[in-house]
């Protein structure tokens, strides 16, 4: 068993998707419309459970002295003593828990496919005395906080690789998604880390109990909940305060849904407050009829429906949350930004002259102020349909009348006093072109219409197209100077030469031909480092597509996986090594940070007898790998050899890896990490078997 589906299976976890159990497709199908009426599913348990622990839309039950299923089964136990702590790796390859002991507690790695399999046993005079523990978010290293410290171990032969002291003992630790920051408590005070530097950023003393902490999605964001039904939520770039939310009862647990629009709060033992974080006052409460909430998490299921999981009376409990509204402002954020990112770009044949005339700040604010009114006006529907409308008041002074909406803010629509008494009912308003915004709460508002009074046939404009957009969502600090902007594009202008040049190579050589397309793409992206400055990271992004009836001769074969076995792979790279050891090696220097993203892919074809592994890359267990964007974990050994797509698909993305090691030599001077993306397609074809690449520059300019 290689992937984590198969160990799912092996476990009997829980999947939200279907009815809390793994099932058949048969089943599932059967059972699709009693999903849909089910908002909640419960699961009874031998007692109430102390917290979950998540993967994906699957999660586990801790107790004092053992880890189960929401099913009911034993997972893992340590007999009569005490679970201090428990983390599951976010690959789910395996556990790490601290057992509480008389004098000294101990922290254990397991086996996730076989639980009661110890891997390996920390001793305390190497480590400490541990009081907590978990893993990093990219499941690479172990982070154990102790008497002495916060270690930090390689999980592979679980050696100690850096270590930094901290201001008092942690007996629980939260990571943000992007690992920037490390929170940790003692209880009542709170200190967070920046992880990177291994120092404190900001500390703090709550003189009351800290009861739940938690990053939302995007890391910009960080609360804390204590006891005293105080909700703390701090801005990361600064950690200054952003929100307070007080009254919130005892304070148990709370939990960002996926965007972070929403918090949800146990605020009892019976009740729990969704909390809409960007409109004052929108709360919902959920009350919980057998009490004893314990703890909460979010999670988003197979359809990617919003589950809130929380524990009550001998049970676990999943409610598909269908109230919740999308965060729109960050939708129409990621659209804006796209499509300024398309437009940002030089066109064919476009001069760098004529590229300067076209882009300015001017005419750049001017095209993101219609991508938002664009984007606003397509994701709102169609509000002034459903709504209830009526006429208000008339301003006589500026001749504008009142229109009042059930489900939006009213607006002013230029009147003439004279055309007044034709307005006797809304009835007789029939609006067209509507455009809308959104405004900072996330409603939308009516911005721009034409508004057709059938009383005396005229038709009147509404117009508050000269609105301030929201600039989502961080304003200025998203936008990247125009002096950055054109060095990028004309270094994007070399890339292309050099991607024509090793282009016509390859096809002189016939590795390729014009049947092979390679495409090189960058863009330059605002963002803040983990001590809240803000920097410029640069992202550059290979890719390559071949003709399906021409796959097969200048694209992997099927079951090969060796970069050499490709002549369109070979040919990407080649440009990637003649770039980066020329014009782009000026972004190439020692100690600074390089991201980068390799994708593997791999058809449906299947693997009958197994393709023979030579080692080339050594071997792997329990890599980390995101397959379908979630991170999971595959092993490769050469005595096994290849026996899964996944494994093909990892494969051909280790390739990449290898030769960029190899013939980039300078790329060995950066700080440079590997993510690997999976993804084995539902067809059968050769277009289904390539590889990408993505190099984000960190902090370039």
């Amino acid at each position: 068993m290689h992937l984590l589906s198969k160990s799912l299976t092996a476990v009997s976890l829980c999947a939200i998707a279907g009815t809390g159990i793994a099932t058949t497709a048969s089943e599932e199908a059967a059972l699709h419309e009693t999903r849909q009426a089910k908002l909640t599913y419960n699961f009874p348990q031998k007692r109430t459970p102390n917290k979950l622990l998540k993967y994906s839309s699957a999660f586990f039950s801790v107790f004092d002295n053992n880890v189960s299923t929401v099913q009911g089964s034993r997972y893992f136990d340590v007999d009569k003593k005490t679970i201090k702590h428990v983390d599951l790796s976010p690959s789910c390859s395996n556990y790490v828990a601290v057992i509480r002991g008389k004098k000294e507690n101990q922290a254990i790695v397991y086996d996730f496919r076989l639980p009661d399999n110890e891997l390996h046993k920390f001793k305390n005079k190497k480590i400490g005395n541990p009081t907590a523990a978990t893993f990093t978010p990219d499941a690479r290293n172990i982070v154990i906080a102790s008497s002495t410290g916060l270690n930090i171990i390689e999980p592979k032969k679980y050696e100690v690789v850096d270590r930094m002291d901290l201001p008092f003992e942690a007996n629980e630790m939260v990571f943000s998604s992007n690992a920037y920051f490390l929170a940790i408590t003692d209880s009542t005070r709170v200190a967070v880390i920046n992880y990177a530097d291994k120092n404190v950023r900001k500390e703090w003393d709550f003189g009351v109990k800290v009861n739940s902490m938690a990053f939302n999605r995007e890391n910009t964001e960080m609360a804390v909940l204590t006891a005293d039904g105080v909700l703390s939520i701090y801005d990361t770039r600064n950690f200054v305060i952003k929100k307070t939310i007080d009254d919130l009862g005892q304070g148990i647990s709370c939990d960002y849904n996926l965007d972070g629009k929403y918090i949800s709060v146990a605020t009892s033992p019976e009740i729990i407050a969704v909390i809409n974080l960007v409109k004052d006052n929108d709360v919902d409460f959920v009350k919980i009829d057998e009490g004893d909430i314990t703890f909460l998490t979010f999670l988003n299921d197979a359809r990617n429906n919003t589950i809130l999981a929380f524990t009550s009376k001998d049970m676990v409990n999943a409610r598909r949350m269908t109230k919740l509204e999308p965060y729109y402002g960050k939708l129409i954020a990621d659209q804006v930004n796209e499509k300024m990112n398309e437009w940002l770009k030089m066109m064919p044949g476009e001069t760098m002259e004529a590229y300067r005339e076209r882009v300015t700040d001017e005419s750049r604010a001017k095209m993101r102020k219609l991508f938002e009114e664009e984007i606003s006006t397509n994701l709102a529907g169609d509000p002034v349909a459903a709504a209830e409308i009526a006429l208000g008041k008339y301003d006589r002074g500026n001749g504008i009348l009142a229109i009042d909406f059930d489900n939006m803010p009213s607006i002013g629509l230029p009147v003439p006093e004279t055309d007044l008494a034709s307005f006797k009912t809304a009835n007789a308003l029939k609006f067209s072109d509507a455009k809308y915004g959104v405004m900072a709460d996330d409603n939308f508002e009516l911005i721009y219409a034409k508004v057709y009074n059938s009383e005396n046939g005229q038709t009147y404009i509404y117009d508050n197209l000269d609105r301030v957009p929201l600039n989502f969502m961080d304003g200025d600090d998203n936008v990247v100077s125009l002096e950055i902007i054109q060095q990028q594009q004309m270094e994007e202008l070399k890339l292309q030469e050099i991607r024509q040049k090793v282009y016509e190579e390859a096809k002189m050589r016939n590795v390729i031909s014009d049947h092979t397309n390679i495409t090189v793409d960058s863009r330059v992206e605002a963002a803040y480092n983990a001590a809240g400055d803000k920097i410029l990271n640069y992202i550059v992004k290979f890719s390559y597509e071949v003709d399906p009836d021409f796959s097969v001769t200048e694209d992997f074969a099927p079951g090969k996986y060796h970069v050499a076995e490709s002549g369109a792979a070979s040919s990407m790279l080649s440009i990637v090594k003649e770039a980066f050891e020329n014009d782009f090696s000026q972004y190439i220097r020692q100690g600074k940070q390089l991201r980068m993203k390799i994708y593997g892919t791999a058809d449906a074809a299947p693997i009958v007898r197994g393709i023979p592994y030579d080692g080339t890359y050594g071997d792997f267990e329990n890599e980390p790998v995101y397959k379908n964007s979630q991170l999971t974990n595959i092993s490769v050994t050469a005595s096994d050899g290849i026996k899964q797509n996944e494994q093909l698909a990892f494969m051909r993305a280790m390739g990449v890896k290898d030769f960029l090691e190899k013939n980039v030599a300078n790329l060995k001077d950066m700080d440079t990490t590997h993510d690997f993306f999976i993804d084995v397609a539902e067809e059968k074809g050769g277009q289904f078997r390539r590889i990408t690449t993505e190099f984000t520059f960190v902090d370039a300019f």
